[in-house]
């Protein structure tokens, strides 16, 4: 198909929604794909910069997603109920795309906090087709504030298996391979079905994500991600503790790094923590450039970066993207020497929890890369930490450290997302038997059918199983290893 000129693409994208006239064109990109399909995204922000419209067409101008994010909104005097909300999702669908009702079925709602989501997909044997459809989310005054769309016209029906194999059977094989690590993760009440978020000493089963043919018993490659985990990898104790180098009084900019030619630019709040974002006070943008990567380079080009506890205080993370060279040239064990120093300064009552990972050769560098593909590696040196609690269970929690070789400072600090009292409380053994978590976990153990798209050079959609809990019909995600309760999601990813 040929692309739309850009000029009307951004005149369409103009029209799927009222722009407020305070708000600035912030992103106009046109990115082009290897298959030609193409997309244009725009974003436009208020005064308020957490404030903002994001509309993104294909090259012929259809509507694939629309985000509207308004911190101040007036209250609805009368909200709409579900099926008002429901009439305003299929009249934005019928606009946008009017032959989808002869492809997409109404399947579900999804309530969130601060709207009701409808699902519109393609329906094969009773079940949707993976990434086929499309979302809307609708606020209590009927605005729809979200859509995202995969639909683009009916998906050829996938094969259907002549036989399923029987549950009885997968079941069986499950219980051979089942496996269990004792762990202590914290969970959350928005997510798992807790009564309270902190935590928890559990069993954490290897076959969570596991998804099986529906025809065999043969495993999709998708598996649990943990499965493997750690493989390769060895753990070593750090140094004893030196209480004289330890100083609680620390501020936000001591911590950092922060000096006197550096400004703060921005605060977010974002939730339990908020972000502060400084920037030296002569620096001026280039050129106004509006592509994503311009956007990016405008928010994140010698910036200094801070994520900070409301709860506590404390400084979580941090990253420099703003270039620090010095003329020192130190070597690893120094660096290591001035990561430790630096936990013992900066979270002093972590610091007997805490073991530094060494990865198998080859992997070095991958925490590093992950966070940051532009800044220059040679000077750098990242060191990575596990937790645990002290009795040789691990806590799912990493911190990161990485010291600049040419001036000793550190450049990004990822800490731990745990409270240290909360795991001197915790309980030190489990109360009930591996052998005891398996047979919970087992009596909890169903199976729902679902479509698997892959995304190979031919795309195609399998049937498979997945494995679920019997009555939540979400993933078994733990067996809580005191009470022996069954720790799932309260909603499928």
């Amino acid at each position: 198909m040929t692309s739309l000129p850009k000029k009307e693409l951004l005149r369409i994208a103009n029209s799927v929604v009222k722009i407020p006239d305070d708000y600035e064109l912030t992103i106009e990109d046109y990115l082009e794909s290897e298959n030609a399909e193409g997309e244009a995204i725009f974003l436009w922000t208020g005064q308020k910069r957490d404030e903002a419209i994001s509309v993104h067409l294909d090259a012929q101008g259809n509507l694939t997603y629309l985000s509207i994010d308004r911190q101040e909104k007036e209250p609805a005097a009368i909200a709409m109920d579900e099926v008002e909300k429901r009439k305003c999702a299929e009249q934005f669908l019928c606009t946008h795309y009017p032959d989808a009702w002869k492809d997409l079925t109404f399947s579900k709602t999804k309530k969130l906090s601060h709207a009701d989501r409808f699902y519109y997909e393609q329906i094969v044997m009773g079940l949707p087709l993976e990434h086929a459809g499309c979302y809307m989310d609708i606020d209590p005054l009927g605005e729809v504030v979200t859509f995202s769309s995969s639909y683009k016209g009916v998906r050829r029906i996938p094969e259907i298996p002549s036989t399923l194999i029987s549950k009885e059977k997968l079941k069986e094989h499950i219980g051979h391979t089942l496996q269990f690590r004792l762990k202590i993760h914290s969970l959350h009440s928005e997510v798992h079905d807790v009564e309270q978020g902190g935590l928890y000493l559990v069993y954490e089963p290897n076959a969570v994500f596991r998804k099986y043919r529906a025809a065999n018993l043969c495993p999709e490659t998708k598996m649990s991600s943990d499965e493997g985990e750690g493989e390769g990898e060895t753990y070593v104790p750090l140094p004893t503790f030196s209480l004289k180098k330890v100083r609680r009084d620390l501020g936000i900019a001591e911590v950092v790094g922060i000096t006197e030619n550096l400004e703060m630019i921005r605060e977010v709040d974002m939730g339990k923590e908020r972000g502060i974002v400084w920037r030296d006070r002569n620096w001026q943008v280039m050129e106004k450039d509006l592509s994503m990567d311009g956007f990016f380079r405008r928010q994140t080009e010698d910036t200094v970066k801070a994520f900070v506890s409301k709860r506590s205080g404390k400084v979580r993370s941090f990253i420099w993207f703003m270039e620090r060279k010095g003329d020192r040239q130190l070597t690893r064990e120094e660096c290591y020497t001035i990561a430790i120093e630096f936990l013992e300064w900066v979270i002093p009552e972590y610091f007997g929890f805490l073991q530094l990972t060494v990865p198998k050769a080859g992997d070095e560098n991958e925490e590093q890369e992950n966070w940051d593909d532009d800044i220059d590696d040679d000077i750098k040196e990242a060191f990575v930490f596990t937790a645990h609690n002290g009795h040789g269970i691990p806590v799912d929690s990493i911190v990161t450290v990485t010291v600049n070789r040419t001036t000793g400072l550190v450049d990004y600090y990822n800490g731990p997302d745990f409270d240290s009292e909360q795991l001197r409380q915790l309980p030190i053994k489990p109360a009930l038997t591996e052998e005891r978590a398996k047979e919970i976990f087992m009596s909890h153990l169903d199976f729902e059918l679902k479509w698997d798209h892959n995304y190979g050079e031919e795309e195609s959609d399998t049937l498979v199983y997945r494995l679920c809990d019997v009555k939540s019909r979400t993933p078994i995600r733990y067996i809580d290893a005191i009470t022996g309760e069954v720790r799932h999601w309260k909603r499928n990813p």
